[in-house]
């Protein structure tokens, strides 16, 4: 009980310090120059770039739909996706997807929420590095207005960006699960034959995704992939949109790759709001571009995704599924 508590101490702990954080680092930027930017961008300009954020969202939850090992309804996945990831939004150590996995297990069951939550995020570590990949090669192509050397600080950073991939494909090679259901039985001493059982059908489901279920392996890999590129125009439309359109395209898409790739060194931190819009800053200063412009379009994507997110949660309204 008193571990509990703790726990939840340091939760509401960190929620506030990133809400202090964003404030302050919005501080430094100047309301006045967020207001501009928000007044830049407009009902119009807010409203493409929700629509962008639906479609990147509507993507993700739809890879989840063919990750599933059993069949599910979009309208299902799609808001209880947003909910999660609004959660994770507010409350750190990636509470959303326990939130996800609460939404989903009612028709579908909680091993199969796990199984299929699992394989998502398993197939888009190698998705989501891909398309930064391709991404970073597109603004080569477009013309490279940036520093040979971030060029390649930044395409080692997009190969290492595949090692987390590789990572959870050796734990799975491993069996991961049943290692663990066995080193609880060995340390508690009680019989854990159904638990292991579970968990053994897990590891086998896991290690057998892309053999026995291609074509879903492969639209998971597709679509996710397909989202990435909805998120890079959002942000691209963004820095149009705000005003910020002395960057050059090549520019913008070579720092949309550097900032996304550094989300993987900041995912050590518990924290989601605030990370991203710091991040955006640092990156940005580090391009030689104006840091408060990293900040302010990562801020104004950040309510655009809250919005979109928000919407998409509605649905769960029409789902009758219990």
């Amino acid at each position: 009980m008193a571990k509990k508590v703790h726990n939840r101490i340091l939760t509401a702990a960190l929620s506030l310090f990133s809400i202090f954080f964003l404030f302050f680092a919005l501080k430094s930027v100047g309301f006045d120059k967020i207001a501009d930017a928000f007044k830049r961008v407009g009902w119009l300009g807010a409203a493409v770039l929700v629509t962008f954020g639906i479609l990147e969202n509507g993507s993700d939850a739809l890879a989840l739909c063919f990750a599933m090992p059993k069949k599910i309804k979009l309208i299902r996945v799609f808001p209880s996706n947003c909910i999660g990831a609004l959660v994770n939004y507010i409350i750190p150590w990636e509470a959303g997807e326990l939130a996800k996995i609460a939404l989903l297990k009612g028709p579908y069951g909680a091993e199969n929420s796990i199984k299929g939550i699992i394989l998502w995020n398993y197939v888009f570590k190698l998705s989501k590095a891909c398309a930064l990949l391709s991404m970073l090669l597109i603004s080569l192509l477009l013309g490279a207005d940036f520093e040979a050397e971030h060029f390649f600080i930044v395409l080692a950073a997009s190969g290492l960006a595949f090692l987390p991939y590789f990572g959870v494909m050796i734990l799975l090679k491993f069996n991961v699960s049943t290692r663990a259901v066995r080193l609880i039985q060995f340390v508690t001493k009680k019989d854990a034959a159904e638990l292991r059982a579970k968990a053994e059908k897990m590891d086998y489901d896991l290690n057998c995704f892309k053999k026995e279920r291609p074509r879903d392996f492969y639209l998971t890999i597709i679509i996710q992939f397909i989202a990435r590129y909805f998120s890079l125009m959002t942000f691209v439309l963004c820095t149009r949109f705000a005003g910020f359109d002395s960057m050059t395209l090549s520019t913008v898409v070579f720092a949309y790759c550097a900032v996304t790739l550094s989300n993987y060194f900041a995912a050590v931190i518990p924290m989601k709001l605030g990370v991203d819009e710091g991040v955006g800053y640092a990156i940005f200063a580090f391009l030689g571009l104006d840091g408060s412009v990293g900040l302010l379009i990562k801020f104004i994507i950040r309510i655009k995704s809250i919005i979109a997110m928000s919407l998409a949660s509605l649905l769960i309204v029409f789902n009758k599924e219990h």
